[in-house]
């Protein structure tokens, strides 16, 4: 008994300095705490911030201290890679703001859920987010909430496009778009904020479209831009930036300074889909370079990044689908009548339709009679022709799968018109190079590619850009199917 009184007495005395300590936060106090999370590095830090200020804004009754909180929290969960736990922050903040009517954070909430999808491959899902918030900001009052989150919105649809492997060409046009908006907000602080993170966008799709000049150009002005808000994540964006365009101009020592600035930023804020990205860049650098023993040591740090990441978009990705199933089994529940309704209309049709067609049946069945046999002999020779095709085709697929050593000789019995082509018009092509082509030619994508290559995605990009400019294949040329009509 004794001991009940005194956890009681524990948790009265703990309740009232939680109590305390809220009161002692005004709503600007902790806006001013809010708005500095953002130039945080340290992801894990900026989420702290923000799950303890949501707690204080719910006890001091801050309604806009909650959303905002609630929008550290989703950036912070995204920068983080925790794509499914950014969503459920993003449902939070919608289901808060549609409570007040407020417009503005639930278009933040729509664009945060939009990029989480493309991050986990929902591209369908991410669109149709996308879509809605556009539509939604149309009533957003406020002409700086307005032009920020259109900017948002065509910037995250570059990020879609970008995800999906779509030509540069098409997603430059989002990324200007996005710049537009940001250039009409009127407060220059607010401004080069959102500016700043977008060119370095805009920098990474130039590098895409080989216009190295004009990368560097908006990678400098992200980094410089970020530098005087002294916000040090999009210092690091607009770094890599750099470095990548200079990797991509085959300048190594320079590509190997900006890498290494960048370096230390993006380990503070544990990024791990870009260190993975400049790990692997390093490691093609030293390899270039001859230097062994840092190629093994970024080769090593980037393949384990890759391993955890890949790993952690699988269980995301289950996760998240299991909810996307969930929730439309939840609205199909809400309109079951109308369902049912429509089913019995539909058996209705159906029956009339069907007595109409069996009547016509009756016609025809004797004249399918007397052609069945015909075709049952045709079918016969198509699916013999058919097996021998798909026999040579399947064992091909296992032994890339495997990454046997006798596929690319097998290859060459089994497409010799494709491979004697090849090497005639490109003999500079090495073995590695042929090899490739060939999986180019059996249409694996990008990623499968990566995965039984033991390689990053944006390896096998690279490669690709390389093999369009020795096969002067233009950019906008699907590459599997110039291999696979060559």
């Amino acid at each position: 008994m004794e001991l009940i009184k005194r956890s009681i007495l524990v948790l009265l005395l703990t309740s009232c300095i939680l109590q305390t300590k809220a009161q002692d936060y005004t709503p600007k106090k902790i806006d001013s705490i809010l708005v500095n999370t953002f130039q945080l590095a340290d992801r894990n830090k900026a989420l702290k911030i923000g799950l303890d200020t949501y707690k204080i804004s719910e006890k001091t009754g801050y309604y806009l201290g909650k959303a905002k909180s609630l929008k550290v929290i989703i950036n912070s969960y995204l920068g983080l890679g925790e794509q499914q736990k950014g969503l459920e922050a993003a449902d939070k903040l919608l289901e808060l703001a549609n409570q007040e009517n407020d417009y503005y954070h639930s278009v933040q909430a729509l664009i945060a859920k939009s990029l989480a999808y493309s991050y986990l491959g929902f591209f369908e899902k991410a669109d149709e987010t996308s879509k809605s918030a556009e539509e939604l900001c149309k009533r957003v009052k406020d002409n700086y909430e307005f032009y920020s989150s259109m900017g948002q919105i065509y910037a995250g649809r570059s990020e879609i496009m970008n995800l999906k492997y779509e030509p540069p060409q098409h997603t430059i046009k989002n990324d200007l778009k996005s710049v537009e908006y940001y250039n009409k907000i009127k407060d220059p602080k607010k401004r080069n904020g959102w500016l700043a993170i977008q060119y370095s966008s805009v920098g990474y799709t130039y590098i895409d479209l080989d216009k190295h000049q004009e990368a560097l150009y908006y990678n400098r002005k992200a980094y410089f831009l970020s530098k005087i808000e002294n916000d040090s994540i999009n210092q690091a964006f607009g770094l890599y930036g750099i470095g990548n365009t200079y990797l991509e101009m085959n300048k190594m020592d320079s590509s190997i300074y900006y890498y290494k600035q960048a370096l230390p930023i993006f380990e503070k804020a544990q990024d791990i889909y870009r260190l993975q990205y400049i790990y692997d860049d390093l490691a093609t650098i030293y390899e270039k370079m001859g230097d062994d023993k840092l190629y093994g040591y970024y080769s090593k740090k980037s393949k384990e990044l890759y391993d955890i990441i890949r790993k952690k978009e699988k269980a995301e990705t289950d996760n998240v689908s299991q909810n996307i199933i969930s929730n439309e089994k939840s609205i199909w529940y809400e309109n079951l009548y109308l369902i049912i309704a429509g089913i019995v209309v539909f058996f209705i049709v159906k029956m009339y339709f069907t007595i109409k067609i069996f009547k016509k049946y009756r016609r025809e069945k004797r004249i399918r009679e007397n052609t069945k046999y015909h075709l049952l002999e045709r079918e016969k020779v198509v699916n013999q022709l058919e097996s021998k095709v798909n026999d040579s085709f399947a064992e091909l697929l296992e032994l890339a799968k495997s990454n046997d050593s006798s596929f690319l000789s097998r290859f060459k019995e089994v497409y010799p018109n494709f491979y004697s082509k090849l090497s005639s018009q490109y003999p500079e092509m090495t073995s590695g190079q042929l090899k490739f082509c060939a999986l180019l030619k059996l249409n694996f994508s990008t990623k499968e590619i990566a995965h039984l290559s033991h390689i990053s995605v944006r390896s096998v990009e690279m490669k690709k850009s390389r093999l369009r400019k020795q096969m002067n294949i233009p950019s906008d040329v699907d590459l599997n199917n110039w291999m696979m009509n060559f």
